[in-house]
């Protein structure tokens, strides 16, 4: 079962959204300089989003002209960075309800789980490629 790009687009661009909200909310908050927790969570926050940033325009590019850009290399890139990426956004939202139960580790968490989803549809595609 190929999974669709519609799908792996819809979930990559939420994961995005949620990251920016959640890195909003935490460049906003009053003690971010002073808790090193605080500055982990920023460093995951920004790796998912540049992380999904590229993922999201390499599968833009694959809806438009049907083919990938470098075959089977970006598969296995795909397959490796969600579970990388993932782990981290998971990581990151962990750190964050360790100092506090704020609203930026909530988020986190559920562009984590946007991120969880589409390591799934990675994972699929992986499987149909062998």
């Amino acid at each position: 079962m190929a999974i669709k790009p519609l799908f792996m687009l819809i979930a990559r661009i939420l994961t995005f959204v949620f990251l920016l909200i959640s890195l909003i909310v935490l460049a906003t908050t009053d003690d971010f300089n002073q808790i090193s927790t605080y500055r982990y969570t920023f460093s995951a926050i920004v790796i998912g989003l540049v992380y999904t940033f590229l993922q999201t325009a390499l599968t833009i590019f694959h809806m438009i002209s049907g083919q990938n850009i470098c075959g089977d290399v970006l598969t296995h890139f795909e397959f490796y960075g969600d579970k990388v990426s993932s782990h981290i956004l998971a990581t990151g939202a962990t750190t964050g309800y360790g100092i506090t139960s704020g609203v930026a580790a909530s988020l986190l968490l559920i562009a984590f789980f946007f991120s969880a989803i589409s390591s799934v549809f990675s994972s699929f595609n992986l499987h149909n490629k062998s």
